[in-house]
C-alpha cells in the first residue's frame, strides 16, 4: 500500500511504520510539520488496526474525567511549535516505557473545565485539520499506548467519525442509556445515548464495543 504514497514527502516514514519500527524525534517533527494529512491518516490507521482491529470502544454512564489515572492527557492547543508537541508525546512514551501505567492517551485542544470559549461557535483553539493531525501523530508515535481516545463533545459527531480513520479507537463523554435520556429529555450537544454512539461508530465503518474502565468488552450488540 505504501506505493500509493510514493510521491509523499513522508514515504520513508510510511515504510518504517508498515514494518513496525519506532519513529524518533526528528521523524515526529517531520510528521507534525507535514501537510500530507492522508499519509498521516494511513500510518495512524496501520497502528490502530494493528492494536485494536476494527473495534471502537465507548463507555456508558461515566462523566468525562481527564484526571483518570489510566489516561495520559495532552493539552496541545497551547503548544505552538511542532517541536513542543512532539517533545510532550515522546516524554509520555518514555514514561510509559518505564511504568506501563497508562491505558490510553486523550489529546485535548484545551482544558474543558477551565476554558470558556465564547463567540467561537464551538471551534475552540485549533482547526479540525490540526485536531486530526495531532490525533494521527499521537497514534503513530505512541506505539506503547493501547488506545487513543477523543472527547467527542469537543470534536463534534462528524469530526469524531473522521477521527476513527486517524488513529482513534475510543470515544468518551456523557454517553447514557436510552432510558436515562428519555427520563431527562431529548439528546443535547452535551449528552448522547448509547444507541446514537453505536450508530455514529458503525456509520464510520467501525465495530462498536461497549467497555468497562479496564477495556473489557461488556456488550457487542
Amino acid at each position: 500500500m505504501s506505493s500509493l504514497f510514493a510521491s509523499s514527502e513522508l514515504f520513508d516514514l510510511i515504510e518504517k511504520v508498515e514494518k513496525g519500527e519506532r519513529l524518533d524525534r526528528d521523524a515526529g517533527v517531520r510528521l507534525m510539520s507535514s501537510h500530507d494529512l492522508l499519509a498521516l491518516g494511513y500510518m495512524a490507521n496501520i497502528v490502530r488496526e494493528r492494536k485494536n482491529g476494527n473495534q471502537t470502544f465507548f463507555i456508558v454512564n461515566r462523566q468525562f474525567d481527564y484526571t483518570n489515572i489510566h489516561d495520559a492527557t495532552m493539552f496541545y492547543g497551547t503548544m505552538k511549535s511542532p517541536e513542543e508537541r512532539i517533545d510532550h508525546l515522546l516524554k509520555l512514551r518514555d514514561l510509559q516505557d518505564q511504568t506501563g501505567e497508562f491505558l490510553s492517551l486523550i489529546p485535548l485542544s484545551y482544558d474543558p473545565i477551565e476554558t470558556v470559549l465564547e463567540g467561537t461557535m464551538g471551534a475552540g483553539t485549533t482547526t479540525g485539520i490540526e485536531d486530526l493531525k495531532v490525533l494521527a501523530i499521537s497514534r503513530i508515535l505512541l506505539d506503547n499506548f493501547d488506545h487513543i481516545k477523543v472527547f467527542w463533545i469537543m470534536l463534534g459527531p462528524k469530526l469524531t467519525q473522521v477521527s476513527l480513520a486517524f488513529g482513534v479507537d475510543d470515544l468518551e463523554g456523557n454517553i447514557v442509556e436510552e432510558r436515562i435520556s428519555h427520563a431527562e429529555g431529548a439528546e443535547t450537544n452535551q449528552v448522547v445515548t448509547k444507541r446514537a454512539v453505536i450508530h455514529m461508530i458503525e456509520k464510520a465503518g467501525r465495530d462498536a464495543r461497549e467497555r468497562d474502565n479496564l477495556y473489557r468488552v461488556l456488550k457487542t450488540d
